[in-house]
C-alpha cells in the first residue's frame, strides 16, 4: 500500500492510500480489518466462494443498497427487509472470516473492478449482477457521500470533480470508464454468467427490471411478489427502512444525521451541480474514454 499527498489548486492538501489501481481517502484505512488496503485486496481475491453465492458488482453510488435488497428478497421469496445492512456482506470492508460467517445463500457486494474481484466467482461461475449508472449522477452522489463523512472540512464540488476524471493525477477510487469497460469485456466473453443493469432503467420501470433479475437468477417469483418487492424497494421506503429497521455495522457512523446512502435517488440531479464548463469538460472526457465501447448511458428520464 502506498500513500499519496495531493495538493489542490487552493493550496490545501489531501492524503490518500493506493493499491492495485484503487485509491481511497487515507481515513478509510481504519475500515480495513488490518488497516492495509493492499493486503485486504489480496485477501478478497482469495476469498472462498460458495456455489449458491450471488455477486453484486457496482461502482460506488450506483444503486448498490437498492439492488442488494432486491436480490435478498428474491432469494428469500418475500418482501421483508433484511435487518442487516448490505455492508454486512460488503467485501471492500469485511474480512474473509467475517464473510465466512454469513449464512447461505449470500448476496455478496463489492465495488472492486472486475480484475480485482474474488477469483472464485469466475472459477465457480456464480451469478453476477452488475449495476451501472450515468457517471455525472454517480460523481455528484459520490461527492455528497464523501462530504457527509468529512463534514466541515471537505472540498468544493469544483475541486472534487477533477479527481473523478483524473485531472490532478489520481482518480478518486478507480477510473469510472475503466470499471465499466472491464465488466463489458467480461460480459462479451461470459454473457451467461452476468446480468448488466442500469440505474436509470430501474428508476424508469422497477417491476420490469426486477423481472429480469428474477429470470436471470431462476428464482421463479410470482408477479405479485415482484410488485411487492418493487414497492418495498422504492427509494423512500428503503430510506425509511434504513432508519427504522436496519442494524448498522460497528464501523458505520451514526451521528444522528440522515444516512448518505439515501440522499435523493434521482436521475438528472447532476444538472443542479455541474456548470456549463464542467459539463463540457466531462463530455469531452467521456468521448475520449468511451470511444471503444458499446455502452450507452442516459442522463435524464
Amino acid at each position: 500500500m502506498s500513500k499519496i499527498t495531493l495538493e489542490l489548486p487552493d493550496g490545501k492538501k489531501a492524503e490518500y492510500i493506493h493499491a492495485y489501481g484503487i485509491t481511497y481517502n487515507a481515513t478509510v484505512k481504519n475500515h480495513f480489518p488490518d488497516g492495509d488496503l493492499k493486503s485486504h485486496i489480496e485477501d478478497i481475491r482469495r476469498l472462498e466462494i460458495r456455489d449458491d453465492d450471488i455477486y453484486l458488482a457496482t461502482y460506488p453510488k450506483c444503486g448498490t443498497h437498492w439492488v442488494w435488497e432486491i436480490l435478498v428478497m428474491l432469494k428469500r421469496g418475500n418482501a421483508v427487509y433484511e435487518t442487516k445492512v448490505k455492508e454486512a456482506a460488503f467485501l471492500d470492508f469485511r474480512s474473509p472470516d467475517q464473510v465466512k460467517n454469513i449464512p447461505s445463500p449470500r448476496v455478496l457486494n463489492c465495488h472492486y473492478p472486475c480484475k480485482l474481484a474474488p477469483k472464485g466467482i469466475f472459477k465457480k461461475e456464480i451469478k453476477i449482477v452488475h449495476v451501472m449508472r450515468n457517471p455525472k449522477d454517480a460523481f455528484v452522489s459520490f461527492y455528497h457521500h464523501h462530504k457527509h463523512f468529512n463534514s466541515g472540512s471537505f472540498i468544493s464540488f469544483g475541486d472534487y470533480l477533477p479527481q473523478m476524471i483524473g485531472e490532478y493525477g489520481i482518480y478518486q477510487f478507480y477510473p469510472w470508464f475503466q470499471y465499466v469497460k472491464e465488466w463489458e469485456r467480461f460480459t462479451k466473453a461470459h454473457p451467461e454468467q452476468i446480468l448488466n443493469l442500469f440505474y436509470e432503467d430501474l428508476k424508469e420501470d422497477p417491476v420490469r427490471e426486477i423481472k429480469k433479475i428474477n429470470s436471470f437468477l431462476g428464482t421463479d417469483r410470482s408477479d405479485d411478489l415482484i410488485l411487492d418487492i418493487a414497492k418495498a424497494c422504492d427509494f423512500h421506503n428503503l430510506k425509511k427502512a434504513d432508519a427504522e429497521v436496519k442494524v448498522k455495522e460497528s464501523f458505520m457512523k451514526d451521528d444522528g444525521r440522515p444516512s448518505p446512502m439515501y440522499r435523493k435517488g434521482q436521475v438528472g440531479d447532476w444538472k443542479n451541480h455541474f456548470t456549463v464548463a464542467q459539463n463540457e469538460k466531462v463530455d469531452e472526457w467521456l468521448a475520449d474514454n468511451l470511444i471503444d465501447t458499446d455502452l450507452k448511458f442516459r442522463y435524464t428520464l
